[in-house]
């Protein structure tokens, strides 16, 4: 008779990991470059297209909105994956408070931002 093995959850979070990893090696890079263009485009701030009308604007837009939240709250998991597997790298023995720490820190920061987002988006709008 099989033993069942229960299941892991480490696949989870290695594919948070990953989806962060992508966000910030190819869409924060292009973003910035956007940004730089877009500021060398027109450098006043008042009527260029990073006049607060049109950064409220694209906020404004529920989906623009959900992809900037989706894509800090991938970051947020990404960079405490990262740290929670380098610690073998400095030798620390790791325990299951520092895996309580660290997800729960990322999922705490997801929320935080999730609750910044939504009062953000309500006082704009």
């Amino acid at each position: 008779m099989e033993k069942h093995q229960p299941r892991a959850d480490e696949p989870i979070y290695w594919l948070l990991f990953g989806a962060g990893g992508m966000v910030l090696g190819i869409f924060v890079p292009a973003i910035i470059l956007l940004l730089i263009f877009a500021g060398m485009g027109s450098p006043d701030l008042n009527n260029g297209l990073l006049s607060y009308q049109h950064v409220a604007g694209m906020l404004g837009n529920w989906f623009f909105s959900l992809v900037i939240f989706g894509s800090v709250a991938l970051i947020f998991w990404h960079t405490l994956h990262r740290i929670y597997h380098s610690l073998h790298d400095f030798t620390i023995r790791v325990t299951k408070l520092h895996w309580f720490l660290l997800y729960g820190g990322a999922a705490a920061l997801t929320f935080m931002l999730l609750a910044f987002h939504l009062v953000a988006y309500v006082k704009l709008f």
